[in-house]
């Protein structure tokens, strides 16, 4: 009873450790920070880059250097409160617009 006890206890701590280390790797591949930069996502990049084809080489160098620049914008916290800001304004003045429309057609 006991080593089962202790058998089942060392596994959830493997399971969680292995769990915690899937996280940090997933949020290292989508926001870019990990040490192996040239990990990509392979599906969504095989379709971007089907979508890309006929780009010009100053097409090319204009959309490295603006993705360069929102890369070094995104990994500051100003641009979660950013997004929320524009998330809330979008929802603001949807709710607004349907409020109006409904004061007008009430008779």
């Amino acid at each position: 009873m006991l080593v089962a006890l202790i058998a089942s206890i060392e596994g959830m701590l493997v399971c969680a450790a292995r769990s915690k280390q899937g996280r940090a790797r997933r949020q290292q591949l989508l926001m870019g920070t990990g040490t192996d930069l040239h990990r990509s996502v392979p599906f969504v990049d095989n379709y971007f880059q089907q979508k890309a084809v006929g780009a010009t080489k100053f097409q090319r160098f204009i959309a490295g250097r603006l993705a360069a620049f929102i890369r070094r914008f995104v990994r500051a916290r100003s641009f979660e409160y950013l997004l929320l800001h524009l998330i809330r304004t979008a929802i603001n003045r949807r709710r607004n617009r349907i409020l109006r429309l409904k004061r007008k057609v009430t008779l």
